[in-house]
Formats: structure tokens, sequence, C-alpha cells
């Protein structure tokens, strides 16, 4: 089913919006959610977005709530993020975003995008930052496990992958010796009550400093949500520096 998805280019010359911005206008989340509607969102599922943010679709084709997702970036901004793994990127918009948004603040060493299907926009936005990279992969095969073990420790993952609980919990067995940070997409949505329990499962660890980005429209049902988990080590050294 998944291989008969086809994600479309998105118009990468919009990231040039994130470049131009100030540290000072990206590290507040009002400005953060007004940028991600001039990036453009996805228009897939036009009925968990509210009609007033249809007018926004296009451009990056980010599938996030601004509401959330800004929050989420702006914390990430104070947490000195050098190494960023996203599973799960559809048409490439929010990997792309978050990149753009990471290496503002802190030097990225690298920032791989992963997905089962191939992404048509990846090999561009790749040449145009070659902190980039686009792996074509199953996240549940022995060639990912084998290419993760080449990279050493990384800061930050989000799992944004097939949003099924059995999988949700064999990627984050997978990742959290790897991780120091993990965020987890969908843990609000309606639609993916294993990635609920999953999150959940994860927030009663005392290992992990965490988070929730969880901010619904009015009048439509919970959707979307994203949790981040801070190894509570780190998090205690950010705090007291």
């Amino acid at each position: 089913m998944l291989k008969r998805l086809h994600p479309e280019r998105i118009d990468l010359s919009r990231i040039d919006l994130m470049r131009r911005r100030t540290l000072a206008e990206l590290s507040q989340p009002a400005h953060v959610q007004a940028l991600l509607l001039e990036l453009g969102l996805n228009e897939e599922g036009l009925s968990e977005l509210p009609t007033e943010l249809h007018a926004h679709c296009g451009g990056l084709r980010i599938w996030q709530y601004p509401t959330q997702f800004s929050g989420y970036l702006v914390q990430l901004s104070r947490l000195a993020v050098s190494s960023y793994v996203e599973i799960g990127i559809r048409h490439g918009g929010s990997f792309v975003a978050t990149t753009e948004y990471l290496e503002r603040f802190h030097a990225l060493d690298f920032s791989i995008g992963v997905d089962v299907i191939d992404c048509p926009s990846m090999a561009e936005y790749c040449s145009r930052n070659g902190k980039a990279r686009f792996w074509l992969l199953n996240s549940r095969s022995l060639e990912f496990v084998a290419k993760l073990e080449t990279l050493g420790p990384i800061d930050l993952v989000f799992i944004d992958s097939h949003h099924e609980e059995e999988q949700c919990r064999d990627e984050l067995a997978l990742l959290l010796p790897r991780a120091s940070m993990i965020a987890l997409h969908d843990i609000a949505n309606v639609g993916c009550p294993g990635i609920r329990r999953v999150w959940d499962d994860l927030k009663r660890s005392t290992a992990y400093q965490c988070f929730e980005y969880i901010e619904q429209y009015a009048g439509l049902g919970a959707f979307m949500g994203i949790g981040l988990a801070v190894e509570r080590e780190r998090w205690d050294r950010m705090e007291n520096a």
C-alpha cells in the first residue's frame, strides 16, 4: 500500500523565507507559526485543517499543525541539535523545514530523511544543503540498522512513519539507545491511539524530560500532536549551562 503512494515535488525556493529570518524572529513561537504558513502546508487530509488554513497549502507541503510545530521547533532551538534523523518524510516538507530551522541555531553535522518511498525533491534539496541526506529504506530493514551503525550517537530522531503501534515500538526500541532526544508525531491523533500508548509509556520513564505540543484548532477533532522526550542528563546539562 505504501509503495503506491506518490510524494509530490515541493517548492524549495521557499526555504529562503527561513534563511532570511533573524534569530530573534525564529525564537518567537508566534512568528514561527506565521512563517510556517508562508512555507506552505500539505493539502492531504484537508478535513483536519481549519478552513482558514486551506489557502496556505502548497509550497513545502509541511504536514504539521503550525500551532504545534512552532512550539516544538522553538524548544529545539534551545537544545543545540547537531545531528538529526527523520523517519517518514512523505513529501519532505517537514524534514526540510526542520533541517533549515535547526541549522540557523547550531551547526549540523548531518540531517537524514528516511522513507520507504522515493521522494522526488530530496535529490535537489541534498544538492542545495550539503548536510542533508536521503535514505530510501524501510526503517525495519537490516540495511537501515547497518546504516545507523555508521552514524554514531544522534542528537534528535523524529518518528513519523507508519503510525501503527507495533512499528512505532520497534523503531523506538532501535533508536532510543542511539539518540539523546526522540520525538513522536500523532500522539494526540484520534486515528492513532497506538502512538499515544507508545508515548504514554515513554513518558513514564524517569530517564526523560518530556514535552507535548498538542494544541488543537477549534471545531476539529484531536489531530496530529508532537511529543518530545529529552534524556534527563542532557536536559539538566542544558538547563544548568
